[in-house]
């Protein structure tokens, strides 16, 4: 009867060591927005570490156009508002360097305009770094270099493209511009 007891307890130790680990693996991301925001509807997620803890963060966008992150301890926080337009979003993980990456979101209006928004990811939450619009086209390098076209139009009529650099200095926290700056 004692090894009965002493196995059962053992077990019982075991199970409430693992429960909290296994319940922490099995979460859904859109079940527990949705489970929160009951009128909320996920179109776009994407998870990914975004600290290099081993833990994902989850990026959703929802049908009314809110932002949201979880952060690696399951906390929901409401980044930004307003991103809908006719297609989804669609989210680009910038690699800055080893232990950093950065969120980008891309909002294609066609037939040529494209808004990007780029977030640093701090204290659990995503701070914006970047707003952009580029009536050409905006591309993102491997790097995390982000370029922008646009149409630098003439006096006389007719435009020409003027393209526009964003590269991130960590020392000054921000992204710098270089080429041929924004009017």
């Amino acid at each position: 009867m004692r090894k009965v007891t002493s196995l059962l307890c053992t077990l019982s130790i075991l199970l409430c060591l693992v429960a909290p680990t296994l319940n922490a693996a099995s979460v859904n991301p859109k079940a527990l927005l949705e489970k929160k925001y009951p009128r909320e509807r996920v179109t776009v997620s994407k998870s990914v570490d975004l600290n290099g803890d081993n833990k994902k963060e989850h990026l959703l966008i929802t049908e009314s156009g809110n932002f949201y992150l979880i952060n690696s301890k399951g906390v929901i926080v409401l980044i930004d508002t307003n991103y809908y337009n006719e297609e989804d979003p669609t989210f680009h993980i910038l690699n800055i360097s080893s232990k950093e990456k950065h969120v980008a979101i891309t909002l294609d209006y066609p037939p040529s305009n494209t808004q990007l928004f780029v977030f640093k990811y701090q204290d659990g939450t995503l701070q914006k770094k970047l707003s952009i619009i580029g009536d050409v086209s905006i591309k993102i390098s491997k790097s995390g270099e982000i370029r922008q076209a646009r149409k630098n139009y003439f006096p006389e009529g007719g435009w020409d493209t003027a393209v526009a650099y964003y590269k991130w200095n960590s020392k000054k926290d921000k992204y710098v511009i270089y080429g041929e700056f924004p009017q």
